[in-house]
């Protein structure tokens, strides 16, 4: 069995491919990158018959294994942040200020960019892998060229975690420093109201133009069906003075909510910073991401100068979006990258979730069955339990399935797992396993069934009253539970007393004196027994009753009394015996029939010799 395991391994394993991590990790792997170079380089030479498709796929191998070794020597390259900007030993300028906020959003975009493009790489190696592993005798052409691949977005998707990484340390300094700077900062507010006023009047003609610009475009579609350059230059004019006054007077409405917190004036700082949600609207998406990201870092300077509470009460709606922001991205923020995808909390949550739901539905399942059982007579107990342990066993199975399959886990290669679990199985789980077949066995076989009563040897006897996949528990007429592993029933004999019916024939020895008429010991017998309330087969020409004479002993003659019985008095085999026994005690005693016991006599013989000195008359 373990031989035939093990090759069932073996030939899964023969149709499968792995990941050549040599490509990207080891001390070797330039030198393997040059033997790599080789074999592309002897299949192009050694192949005269090459298609279009041979020669495209093997100049990009040549392409992609070029690149590998350039990604080999990655220098970490990262912008620093214009520190300079915010000195320490003199004031700083509004326009400084402003820059070195403009320096921490670019590099919140970029950290945020290249994180978009890890999780793009992990999704195309997660790929890749599946690719490699399920690769077919027709595809074993490209498996070079997905291995390279793999490898390339593996070397990647390292150099760019290092990036984020190295970003994210200088944001992290760039925010704290632009905090601690906030107190240095020579802003004007007058000037900055002013400016913003001056923004605020402008808004009317360019939406006016809009307006007229939309009229336009309606008469020429109505006339020419078309839109002429010149108009789309003006409506392109338009937009973009549209965007520069929204970028403005959002910077100024900024400026002016930092200025205000810098002189205490909490309540104004945060009236103005919540007060350009519409600009934001109107903005385009990148402008949209990257007012988003400004807003983000802002926040953390109100956050520790006016506090959580003030913040959030300042924009309820806002801060409760902000709030499911923060709680989304922590919960599909990957803990672990498990098979090239990325193990988020929420995934955790989800995996929990459908077993939790798997589980309920297949125990309410199994209770229904059981219920159903006791409902209705043309269902037994015992088959009720077999299916509905079956059915909770499948239902287990395909929620751990749906579990796993929910966060995209590949179960394509559930045969090399079944493979690898038999090898374990093999060596080190043959006796659990066995019993797992055997419950299989049991539960649609039903030799044994529940409420059967069962012998298994001399000492275990008793009623099953539980059936499971891995044992059977059986409870003695002394309401002892026993629980015995289900490979028991298939390997040795069991005594099922109760298995087609429960008629059973029992033999009850007893003996008299010599001297007792044999028509007179069954007369007396059956007749009182007819007349008793002992329970057992009566009136049954299938099953009579007979007394037989079994042996001529040393001192009685020997009896069976043989007697069907059924019901309780079966799943009682001691007590039913003693019920018998005391019956026969009393009618042999009823009936002055003597019951004999072993007796021994003893005669002394004398010596002949002193039986002639004693005798009288002598010398």
């Amino acid at each position: 069995m373990k031989a035939f395991l093990l090759l069932l391994f073996l030939s899964l394993s023969l149709w499968s491919a792995e990941i050549d991590t040599k490509l990207y990790d080891g001390n070797n792997t330039i030198s393997y990158h040059e033997e790599i170079a080789k074999r592309i380089k002897t299949e192009q030479k050694s192949d005269q018959n090459q298609t279009q498709e041979d020669t495209e796929r093997i100049a990009t191998e040549r392409m992609i294994l070029g690149k590998l070794e350039k990604m080999l020597s990655f220098t970490l390259q990262v912008d620093p942040m214009p520190d300079s900007l915010l000195p320490d030993d003199k004031n700083i300028s509004t326009e400084n200020y402003f820059s070195y906020l403009n320096a921490l959003t670019d590099t919140y975009a970029k950290i945020d960019t290249l994180k978009k493009e890890q999780s793009a790489m992990q999704s195309k190696r997660h790929y890749l892998k599946q690719s490699i592993n399920d690769i077919t005798v027709e595809d074993k052409k490209n498996l070079l060229l997905y291995q390279l691949q793999y490898a390339f977005y593996k070397l990647k998707g390292d150099n760019q975690a290092q990036t984020i990484k190295a970003y994210e340390t200088l944001l992290n300094k760039g925010e704290e420093r632009f905090k601690q700077k906030l107190k240095q900062v020579t802003f004007n507010i007058p000037a900055l109201e002013k400016k913003l006023a001056e923004i605020n009047t402008k808004f009317s003609p360019i939406e006016q133009e809009a307006v007229a610009l939309k009229l336009a475009k309606e008469r020429e579609l109505i006339v020419h069906e078309t839109i002429s350059d010149t108009l789309s230059k003006k409506f392109l004019s338009n937009d973009m003075n549209m965007m520069s006054l929204l970028t403005t007077k959002i910077d100024l409405t900024l400026m002016l909510s930092l200025a205000y917190l810098q002189k205490n004036e909490t309540q104004k700082a945060l009236d103005l910073f919540n007060a350009d949600s519409e600009a934001l609207q109107r903005l385009i998406p990148d402008l949209i991401d990257h007012y988003t990201y400004k807003r983000t870092i802002l926040k953390t300077v109100f956050k520790e100068v006016a506090g959580n509470v003030a913040l959030a009460l300042s924009n309820v709606e806002e801060s409760a979006e902000s709030i499911y922001d923060f709680t989304y991205g922590k919960l599909t923020e990957a803990l672990f990258v498990f098979n090239e995808r990325g193990i988020s909390t929420l995934d955790i949550l989800k995996v929990i979730l459908i077993i939790i739901l798997g589980f309920i539905i297949a125990a309410f399942y199994k209770r229904k069955i059981i219920n159903l059982a006791t409902q209705r007579e043309k269902i037994s107990l015992s088959a009720a339990k077999a299916i509905s342990n079956a059915g909770y066993y499948i239902l287990v199975f395909i929620t751990l399935l749906f579990a796993l399959k929910s966060i995209g886990l590949d179960l394509s290669n559930l045969g090399l797992v079944a493979g690898a679990l038999s090898i374990g199985i093999g060596f080190g789980l043959q006796t659990l396993v066995s019993n797992f077949a055997a419950g299989i066995i049991l539960m649609f076989e039903r030799t044994i069934r529940l409420g059967d009563y069962i012998e298994i040897s001399d000492t275990i006897r008793g009623t099953v009253s539980d059936m499971r996949m891995r044992s059977t528990t059986v409870t003695t007429n002394d309401n002892i539970d026993v629980v015995i592993p289900n490979s028991s029933f298939i390997q040795n004999n069991v005594i099922n007393w109760t298995l087609e019916n429960d008629i059973r024939r029992i033999h009850i020895p007893f003996s008299v004196a010599y001297g007792t008429s044999n028509d007179k010991v069954e007369k007396v017998i059956l007749e009182e027994l007819r007349n008793s309330d002992i329970n057992y087969v009566k009136k049954n020409a299938k099953y009579p009753t007979v007394i037989w004479m079994t042996a001529m002993g040393s001192s009685s003659v020997d009896y069976e009394l043989v007697v069907w019985i059924r019901g309780l008095s079966t799943l009682r085999p001691s007590g039913t015996k003693s019920d018998f026994l005391k019956f026969i005690y009393a009618t042999l005693y009823k009936h002055h029939i003597e019951i004999p016991f072993p007796q021994l006599d003893l005669h002394v013989k004398q010596n002949e010799s002193k039986k002639e000195e004693t005798e009288p008359g002598t010398d």
